[in-house]
């Protein structure tokens, strides 16, 4: 594609009118770009784009291969590209570039020539481009960003995938040569500040700069106004102010004085708005710029108690962390993808959440400001620092940055620079470094902390303060020792007791350990909970099997704990969302699961006891919506039901159910919110409603397919197992539902010899594995097996099946790096090295003959051979694995009549 038809091109998607000025002008740009993959070489006076993709912003060049089946994802430079016609009479103004957030370092040029630099992929940053703009013509923008690795650029390394690209707007700003400043580390440039605060009066300031890019003199005149949310003024106050030529000014307006002030609050988030103005001075005012700024008016503390105090009142804080990605967009989001996450989060009831790791969108704390959600927003964390003046002077920006160009919103109570900075110290081979040279790290490390702390403080002394630390065992008291967690305000605590560690009942006394020792230190719950795969589910739900049932259970005795800790000030589950984690296997490769909701936002069981607990409205719900299709065997020969328990959540007192039309009777509303009944479900379709004590209705279907004992005919029934599983797999591809393994019984089916594999020797045991599985993405289907197994029987009637086997070789043969973030169970595992040689035979014929998974389709790829076999009267059918070196592994089977 030759410069001539690509200006064409975007004459018509990049022109600007130019309609006379009387303020700025803030226009996004985010259509028609060009963009090059990789760095390229451009010749400004040949210009040629044949290799370069027309795109919008935001955009990302990691939303696929971040899921894709190869190791990694791209970390290197991209191109983008794009023509801006500007108007000829702006250049008597001046025109900014702001870019809302680029991973991770930028560089801008115009016409060829360099605008500037930026370091840092979740902050904000702009350029002037008015002496490099050629008015009334075409201009070309040409702007390099990469996302490689840079061990002076925070984060490190993280449990998220690094998305390279513009994935935030970029827009044009065009003001007068008087403005607000614009150069302040691309913030507002004008700041509030509250006063004494009470029910009956608010003071409230306003500061900031004015810039005079004029070679003469101006007087000008400030209007400072606060209005409330339907714009009537409710105070204003004037000054005039002269602006030397060329120069920068300082102004304020202090003290400005509201009566009778609507506080802001979750329960009320009551806005203001702050509206300055800049006036020219002569026979005829003109406005030159203007701004509005949100405004909230609340103050906030601890109590002696540690409690957080919201304007006088103890308030609970009740929440969840959130990462910006979503499926096939990766970070690139719009901000209407933005605000609906904060919609969900908001609707689960809870007043409060994290920015997890990174400051984020503007859209995010605009959002934030009208939900009331209260916000702890950090700079990007990392695992560990590296001891360079680069790095530090790094981190320091960042802060810099992130509070400057937050601080406007009321949202915001905690400035956080920490996450976890010491995983990697306490972790892998690491565990083994001397005190000497743990003890200089760590000093380092308290050093950088003590440094953003300054700065922080110094930036927003309105705020708190707050770092999260994480649960170590191989040090005693961790980060305690080394007197990191003295030097915040506030310190958070990432806990996962029950899931990386120990059991779940651990929580309350390792936390009020942490209290009674350092009573004076304000607390959170920073992360905590397991991961859930929709698609598992299990009646005897355990750590790691990613069920949906061992998530709520979790989360029940958590929430439960958390909430009779007075003093524990609050707490944000990981995570509201799923989100891309690249390095991850799991059930979902690729995705970090703990979220409360799926990663396309479709919600989780545990969504709605969050409900049950939290929200003002009434909330009655079978937990079941990702559920409803059901596999068991009879109770006892010929009772033509299967008795399973099916967990309600709500916010009455009582809950009553009937299934099939028949009353299971009320039962009280346990202090976790949720009540079981035991369900008798039979086979085909069966209709569960729910009434509470309010008269609040829920329901739902589930069919069952119900398994005679014995088994009797089973010619319209097929019999498909997650074999080494205690929980059931649904693929909702396919509508097949694999049902828990069992051991074989007579009349039933089952395995015979061989055991699960279950991985023992970290801090949890785990059943299965832990990787992604190639060339399928029913993964939890392939994770667990029976390794040894001699037989699979079915004694199935007479009759023509189709038996489907599932195979993998566990045998991974070459070492990862360590996955610092998976804390228990070996995110590798270790599976003897050797060959793994079998046949294997149906009802005694031979269907496969020395089957050797590795070699025929390589380690942890996913295997499916599929054979008809006629059922004689009273045979079954009986799958036998004959070893011939090493051990028989099976993944799982079905048998289907046909």
């Amino acid at each position: 594609m030759k410069i001539q038809s690509v200006l064409y091109l975007f004459l018509l998607l990049s022109a600007i009118p130019s309609a006379a000025l009387s303020q700025r002008i803030n226009s996004t740009i985010n259509s028609g770009w060009l963009f090059h993959k990789g760095d390229v070489e451009i010749n400004y006076q040949d210009l040629s784009f044949d290799d370069w993709t027309t795109i919008n912003l935001p955009h990302t060049w990691n939303n696929e291969d971040a899921f894709d089946e190869e190791d990694g994802f791209y970390r290197g430079p991209g191109w983008y590209a794009k023509v801006l016609t500007i108007p000829e009479d702006w250049e008597s103004k001046q025109v900014f570039l702001d870019f809302e957030g680029a991973n991770q370092v930028t560089e801008v040029y115009l016409n060829g020539e360099k605008v500037g630099k930026h370091i840092g992929g979740y902050t904000a940053f702009r350029f002037n481009l008015s002496s490099h703009l050629q008015f009334g013509q075409s201009n070309l923008l040409t702007v390099r960003v990469t996302n490689e690795h840079n061990e002076d650029i925070p984060p490190l390394r993280m449990d998220y995938t690094f998305y390279g690209g513009i994935y935030r707007n970029v827009s044009l700003i065009v003001t007068e040569p008087v403005h607000f400043d614009m150069s302040n580390n691309a913030s507002d440039g004008v700041f509030t500040k509250l006063g004494d605060i009470s029910h009956e009066q608010a003071k409230v300031s306003v500061y900031g700069k004015l810039v005079n890019a004029q070679n003469q003199n101006n007087s000008i005149r400030i209007e400072t106004s606060i209005a409330d949310q339907q714009y009537n003024v409710v105070v204003s106050e004037n000054s005039e102010i002269n602006l030397p030529a060329g120069a920068e000014t300082e102004f304020a307006t202090e003290n400005m004085v509201i009566q009778n002030p609507s506080l802001w609050s979750p329960d009320n988030p009551n806005l203001y708005n702050v509206i300055i103005r800049i006036y020219s001075m002569g026979k005829n005012d003109k406005m030159l710029d203007e701004i509005v700024l949100p405004l909230g008016l609340r103050w906030f503390e601890f109590d002696e108690q540690n409690r957080f105090i919201l304007n006088g009142k103890p308030l609970k804080l009740v929440g969840a962390n959130r990462h910006q990605d979503m499926p096939e967009k990766g970070s690139a989001l719009l901000d209407e993808d933005h605000r609906n996450d904060f919609k969900h989060i908001k609707d689960l009831g809870m007043n409060f959440v994290r920015l997890a790791h990174y400051p984020q969108a503007r859209a995010v704390y605009n959002m934030c400001d009208r939900l009331g959600l209260l916000v702890w927003s950090e700079m990007p964390g990392t695992v560990r620092i590296t001891q360079t003046d680069a790095f530090t002077e790094n981190c320091l920006n960042m802060q810099r940055e992130h509070i400057r160009q937050t601080r406007n919103h009321p949202s915001i109570v905690f400035y956080g620079y920490m996450n976890e900075v010491m995983i990697q110290l306490f972790s892998g081979s690491n565990r083994d470094m001397s005190e000497a040279e743990r003890s200089q790290i760590a000093g380092a490390t308290v050093e950088l902390a003590e440094k953003l702390q300054t700065l922080s403080k110094k930036e927003a002394p309105d705020r708190k303060t707050v770092m999260a630390v994480h649960y170590t065992s191989s040090l005693k008291d961790g980060y305690n020792k080394y007197g990191l967690t003295e030097v915040p305000d506030v310190l958070g605590w990432n806990l996962y007791f029950g899931w990386y560690y120990g059991d779940k009942e651990d929580l309350t006394p390792y936390l009020k350990e942490q209290h009674e020792r350092y009573p004076d230190r304000p607390l959170i719950m920073s992360e905590y909970g397991p991961g859930a795969d929709v698609r598992n589910h299990s009646e005897t739900p355990k750590p790691w099997d990613f069920t949906e049932d061992y998530q709520v259970v979790m989360h029940e005795s958590y929430l439960e704990q958390m909430m009779n800790m007075p003093w524990l000030a609050g707490f944000a589950a990981w995570n509201a969302f799923d989100f891309g984690s690249e390095r991850r296997g799991e059930a979902i490769p690729h995705v970090n699961q703990k979220g409360l909701m799926n990663f396309d936002r479709t919600e989780k069981a545990v969504a709605s006891l969050y409900r049950a607990w939290f929200s003002d409205e009434p909330v009655l719900h079978i937990a079941l919506r990702n559920y409803t299709q059901q596999g068991g065997i009879e109770d006892s020969p010929g009772v033509g039901v299967s008795r399973n328990a099916v967990k309600i959540f709500s916010n009455s007192d009582t809950v009553e159910l009937n299934v099939n039309g028949v009353s299971l009777g009320a039962k009280s509303v346990t202090s976790t919110r949720t009540v079981v009944f035991d369900v008798p479900f039979k086979d085909g379709y069966n209709l569960l409603e729910a009434k509470d004590n309010n008269g609040v209705k829920d329901e739902i279907g589930v069919v069952f397919d119900l398994y005679t004992q014995p088994l009797a005919a089973v010619q319209s029934k097929a019999i498909a197992v997650n074999v080494g599983a205690h929980w059931s797999f649904y693929n909702p591809s396919t509508k097949e539902l694999w049902m828990a393994d069992r051991k074989y019984t007579p009349g039933l089916w089952g395995y015979e010899g061989g055991e699960p594999l279950i991985q023992s020797g970290g801090r949890q045991d785990k059943t299965g594995l832990s990787n992604d599985i190639f060339g399928t993405g029913n993964d939890p289907l392939f994770q667990t097996f029976v390794e040894n197994i001699e037989s699979y029987r079915f004694d199935v009637s007479q009759g023509l099946y189709e038996v489907k086997v599932c195979f993998t070789e566990p045998n991974r043969r070459t070492k990862e790096e360590e996955l610092i973030y998976n804390l228990g169970a070996d995110a590798e595992t270790e599976i003897k090295e050797g060959s793994r040689v079998f046949s294997v035979e149906i009802n005694g014929i031979r269907v496969l003959n020395h089957l050797n998974l590795a070699k025929q389709h390589g380690p942890l790829q996913a295997a499916v051979y599929r054979f008809r076999i006629f059922a004689k009267d009273q045979e079954g059918i009986r799958v036998k694995f004959i070893p011939e070196e090493g051990a028989p592994v099976l993944s799982g089977i079905r048998i289907k009549p046909l």
